[in-house]
């Protein structure tokens, strides 16, 4: 729907300045005639002086660009210079010190290895530690026959509760 608005309006514009530009005398239209001549060399001028300003800046930009590559390339060489009188005074290269430190970290790792081999895994059971509570209690301190009931009561009912979480639900 736009575009036939869009050229709609661009018809009725055409005529209606088609019908002003007939109505006009010789005079008006001379004078319109340079006016639109005046407005076209202007727009070519203003076109001309952009592409001249871009130009410039193109060329502004490359004489950066080179400038920086180059600080840029002389940087890089200065390091390569230091790298090689470091790498001729130790006279090593890097490769054989990468090598070394790798088989220096195998080394550790091995031993590492072989002293971890030696532990025994510590099992914790719950249920034996009660018992043996309630053994040592028995044995250690004499008291009435109630209170080494309750004691002896409570061992079983935790080693109880012990056991039935471990068991396999019936």
């Amino acid at each position: 729907m736009s575009k036939k608005g869009f050229l709609l309006g661009v018809v009725l514009g055409g005529a209606a300045i088609a019908t002003a530009v007939m109505k006009m005398d010789d005079g008006k239209k001379a004078e319109l005639k340079a006016k639109a001549q005046q407005g076209i060399a202007d727009f070519k001028d203003r076109a001309i002086d952009y592409a001249f300003y871009a130009n410039d800046a193109a060329e502004d930009f490359k004489a950066e660009a080179g400038q920086q590559f180059e600080d840029t390339k002389q940087k890089v060489a200065d390091f390569a210079d230091q790298y090689q009188a470091a790498k001729q005074e130790t006279g090593e290269s890097f490769g054989s010190s990468l090598d070394q430190a790798t088989d220096s970290l195998r080394s550790e790792l091995a031993k590492v290895e072989d002293d971890e081999g030696d532990d025994e895994d510590i099992v914790i059971d719950g249920g034996a530690a009660y018992q043996k509570a309630g053994e040592e209690a028995e044995t250690s301190a004499p008291t009435s026959e109630s209170a080494t009931a309750k004691d002896t009561t409570a061992a079983k009912s935790d080693d109880e509760s012990t056991t039935d979480e471990l068991s396999p639900a019936k």
